[in-house]
């Protein structure tokens, strides 16, 4: 009798056999790989930012990033010419930008820079002037911050060695804590991201415009190279950086002038501030990958944002800046709020079948039990900080509407960059309550969170939900991009924090950030307030416009304006960018009346060329800045 089981257990065999293969090239072949490149992307940024160059990770999609992606599609271009084995699948190149990309933004700007001077500088500035240590010293958790003076010094006199033992022993438990912290804040990001990313991908269909690029070098990546358009625009927006950045370190050599500003003289228009004039070929290319309702709304509220200010100036009005920040807060809440309204019943639908055990409901459920864990984590986490418990439930309800906002913004608009300064969730909520009715303990505390509201620029919740979008597009499993995710974030936390912390002992980098935070906590102390009406009624206003106008864009198809471009506009950032969305809304638009869509996609490359090519010779420039140890040119502003 033949064994019949033989055939069936041969299959099973080989199966089993090939699981193990590719889940072996998937440690081998992403995980390991992507934790070495977001090693090297992590040291370029801190180094760059803090001594070299100005400003890498301002921009929704990062130089680096960008210029990593464009140099290993290349490289393994080659090998699959070659057919190498070491050649990279299309899906493993999308995962590996997609880790890179989370990890960038922890080391940019906007978050770990901010948050490690924020453990040290309380204790180093303190004087007998400003009175820091009577008044809140002593809320100050120790196992968060760093009280040892002497040992801040190498810290923030530089040339020295962090590496020593008296050093790693001041530091290496608010290293950790930090490190535990920020991973966990990035593992509710990604949980809340699972639970919408359904209904914005598949329901609603938003149009993901930054993960365009991407998508298309890594997907046609011997067509794209042997266009002819994409080496146009690449070297004209790299030719441009090149000369400008040769001039820069030699003066006596010619320059191409693409900024200016324009000053406006006598009040009212005076109060409209500088008008920046600049031409980013990045910034226009990124301008060309949006539609163009929405390129029109973003640079039209530039527009009105500072007419807003001239008119206001009219009327008597005195500190209008500080006016429409507010307003710009109240903004970015109605973008949150409507975010989650249009998630409402996909939300109930989940939690609906909570308990079901089918597979395409377990993934939701691990989001749903994530989410609810990692907010018990971090409730007390801050509790025994000091923390009140309903305090951090307010901020970081705050603060995740904020998110949600701003994601929901990059999926639907794609924006060159996206701000939001000086709205912090504590304010937000000091406004309604009082700093009187929080007290100094809460203060305190909610100011070592100040970090994470600095800027929204760099921030990882978006590039998480376009990781997604990314991963879509290329068939890759959601657990395994869900497993890189949590990695680069474990990855990049720590690396990130650990180099800003080495770093700042070896270069005399500048290490003010946060000092800021703390005057405005002693203000906050010495002269208590209560709820604050002003601050409600403006926040009131920016909310209600908001929604108006996301009102008449539900009901009216000729309505022109997105809700989302009047709370990107007002940014310092997009400032500086407005005018190039404006000349790539231009151009757009006219290559649509001159041969319609079909124009429109044989032109793609030249613009998806001007960014390649000036984020290229920006990356160059900073890594060229770090080998030579000096500052050089930098892109932006």
């Amino acid at each position: 009798m033949p064994d019949v089981g033989t055939p069936k257990t041969s299959t099973a065999t080989s199966k089993l056999n090939s699981d193990q293969s590719e889940t072996t090239r998937f440690i081998f072949r992403v995980l390991i790989l992507g934790s070495i490149l977001i090693g090297l992307n992590c040291y370029v940024i801190i180094s760059s930012e803090n001594r070299i160059v100005w400003q890498l990770t301002a921009f929704s999609i990062f130089p680096t990033v960008l210029f990593t992606l464009f140099m290993l599609s290349g490289i393994n271009l080659f090998l699959k010419r070659n057919d190498s084995k070491l050649a990279l699948r299309n899906s493993e190149i999308a995962v590996l930008y997609v880790m890179i990309s989370v990890s960038t933004t922890l080391a940019g700007q906007d978050l770990i820079r901010q948050l490690v001077p924020l453990m040290a500088n309380p204790f180093w500035y303190a004087t007998l002037e400003n009175e820091w240590e009577e008044l809140f010293f002593h809320y100050l958790p120790t196992w968060l911050t760093v009280p040892n003076k002497q040992i801040l010094r190498g810290y923030f006199e530089g040339n020295g060695n962090f590496w020593q033992l008296e050093n790693i022993n001041a530091w290496w438990l608010p290293i950790l804590v930090w490190t535990i912290f920020v991973i966990v804040i990035l593992f509710v990001m990604l949980c809340i991201n699972i639970i919408v990313r359904k209904q914005w991908t598949e329901h609603e269909r938003l149009r993901y415009p930054l993960t365009i690029m991407p998508t298309e070098i890594i997907r046609d990546t011997t067509k794209l190279f042997s266009n002819k358009l994409i080496w146009l625009g690449f070297g004209l927006a790299f030719g441009i950086e090149l000369i400008n950045g040769l001039n820069y370190l030699n003066p006596a050599l010619p320059a191409i002038k693409v900024k200016s500003m324009i000053r406006f003289r006598g009040l009212p228009w005076s109060n409209a501030g500088q008008i920046p004039i600049g031409i980013y070929p990045f910034a226009i290319g990124l301008g060309y990958l949006i539609p163009l309702d929405l390129s029109f709304s973003l640079w039209c509220f530039y527009i009105v944002w500072r007419m807003q200010r001239v008119i206001l100036k009219a009327f008597g009005l005195t500190s209008t800046r500080w006016l429409t920040h507010t307003m710009r807060g109240g903004a970015w809440v109605a973008i949150g709020a409507i975010a989650l309204w249009t998630c409402r019943r996909h939300i109930i639908s989940i939690l609906g079948v909570f308990f079901s055990r089918k597979e395409e409901n377990k993934l939701y459920n691990f989001a749903i039990i994530g989410l609810t864990i990692g907010m018990l984590i971090i409730t007390l986490f801050w509790y025994q900080a000091g923390l009140s418990p309903w305090v951090t439930v307010s901020y970081f309800g705050i603060y995740f509407v904020l998110c949600t906002g701003m994601t929901r913004m990059r999926a639907e608009t794609g924006p060159p960059t996206h701000e939001l300064q000086s709205t912090h969730p504590d304010r937000i909520l000091g406004a309604f309550v009082g700093s009187r009715s929080l007290g100094v303990q809460n203060l305190t505390n909610t100011t070592l969170l100040s970090w994470l509201a600095y800027g929204y620029r760099c921030h990882p919740m978006p590039n998480q939900l376009e990781g997604f979008k990314i991963g879509s597009n290329f068939n890759i499993s959601r657990h395994k991009l869900i497993i890189a995710m949590i990695l680069a974030s474990v990855v990049g936390a720590f690396v990130s924090i650990l180099l800003h912390v080495s770093l700042y002992y070896k270069f005399p980098f500048n290490g003010t950030q946060g000092i800021g935070e703390f005057h405005h906590l002693r203000n906050q102390i010495i002269y208590p307030q209560d709820t604050s009406l002003t601050m409600i009624r403006h926040m009131g206003t920016g909310f209600l416009i908001t929604i108006i106008i996301a009102i008449l864009k539900h009901s009216f198809l000729w309505w022109p304006l997105y809700p989302m471009g009047y709370a990107i506009s007002d940014g310092w950032a997009f400032g500086w960018m407005w005018f190039s969305i404006f000349l790539a809304w231009t151009a757009k638009r006219s290559i649509f009346a001159l041969g319609g869509l079909k124009y429109n996609r044989i032109m793609l490359p030249f613009f998806l060329g001007l960014i390649f090519g000036q984020f290229s010779a920006g990356s160059l420039w900073s890594l060229i800045g770090i080998a030579l140890g000096k500052s050089v040119y930098t892109m932006f502003p």
